[in-house]
């Protein structure tokens, strides 16, 4: 804007009645939070752009849209042009002023049913914007554990939350408890750390040795010592890799062999993540992965939590885009 246009403006203020300046005052706080966030955006995908489209890395910038560069693939077989957010989770989500705002609330582990009255958008919009957020956390998993390894499992009451009909049960009346006799109508997911600090979950198909084997080979380092409970599968697994085990059985009053090996970290996880998800009143089962995301990277900030970034859930989810 010229400077003699910006000075009409800021003249004609005097003029405006109080509820237009509120107005005005709005919209313009508004624009600046959308920009904070624009700039984030355009800052974390940095200089190194590839086309999410074909992963040519000749890219040529292509003007501003909506606040965000705009590149062009110069591939004579691609040519489609793009932005920071294309073909990731935070595509095509609007009011972008509202997202920190947004991560602000889900930190504070705020219902979303509350965070859409706070926000003044549809409880839809809050959804959507949860699960988005929470992709790129989901598969934020470590390749491999090492060292001393513990290893258990807990379970999750089967939910159809969100669902309109439910086919194979009758349903529960405020969740209910299920039969604690039986996991049949609960979802296994196992749990596995080290004590460098590596944390990772499978949600499990059934509750299985050979679901148990198939999470656990791809991770395992084959030098690393395993401890766990005194769970059949576990042991079958060590053997079957060669990999030292022990096994701490409670019921014998063994809780810790040698002075060092023990479950005693796993299963501080395991209750700190049953406590915390007890805020929502259940999750549905098909969203279980993300809030088992959502739990390792809060965990992983430890009392810092509450200072994970927008820049940093932003850029997270531009990388998983590269790579999904």
């Amino acid at each position: 804007m010229k400077k003699n246009q910006f000075t009409l403006i800021i003249e004609s203020l005097s003029k405006l009645t109080h509820n237009q300046k509120r107005l005005l005052h709005h919209h313009v706080v508004e624009d600046l939070k959308r920009g904070d966030t624009d700039n984030l955006i355009n800052e974390c995908i940095g200089d190194d752009v590839i086309c999410p489209h074909c992963g040519n890395e000749e890219i040529g910038k292509w003007g501003m849209a909506a606040g965000l560069q705009r590149f062009k693939c110069k591939s004579s077989s691609c040519g489609k042009t793009f932005n920071a957010l294309t073909k990731t989770p935070l595509a095509r989500l609007r009011k972008r002023e509202l997202w920190a705002k947004n991560l602000e609330y889900m930190l504070d582990g705020l219902p979303i049913r509350r965070v859409a009255e706070l926000l003044e958008v549809a409880e839809t919009t809050a959804f959507r914007w949860r699960h988005r957020f929470l992709k790129a956390p989901a598969q934020r998993k470590p390749s491999e554990v090492a060292g001393i390894i513990e290893a258990d499992e807990m379970f999750f009451m089967e939910s159809f939350k969100g669902n309109q009909t439910i086919y194979d049960r009758k349903p529960r009346k405020r969740g209910g408890m299920g039969d604690r006799r039986t996991v049949d109508d609960k979802i296994p997911v196992l749990i596995v750390v080290d004590r460098s600090g590596g944390l990772t979950d499978f949600v499990l198909e059934e509750h299985s040795s050979d679901e148990i084997h198939n999470a656990m080979r791809p991770i395992v380092n084959h030098d690393s010592i395993l401890c766990s409970d005194g769970a059949h599968a576990y042991r079958s697994f060590a053997k079957e890799e060669n990999i030292q085990h022990y096994r701490t059985i409670v019921s014998k009053g063994e809780r810790v062999i040698g002075g060092q090996f023990h479950i005693q970290n796993v299963n501080g996880y395991m209750s700190r993540l049953r406590g915390w998800m007890r805020r929502f009143n259940g999750v549905g089962t098909e969203y279980l992965p993300y809030y088992l995301g959502w739990m390792r990277m809060m965990d992983s900030k430890k009392d810092k939590y509450k200072e994970v970034r927008l820049a940093y859930l932003i850029d997270e989810n531009l990388a998983y885009g590269l790579v999904a």
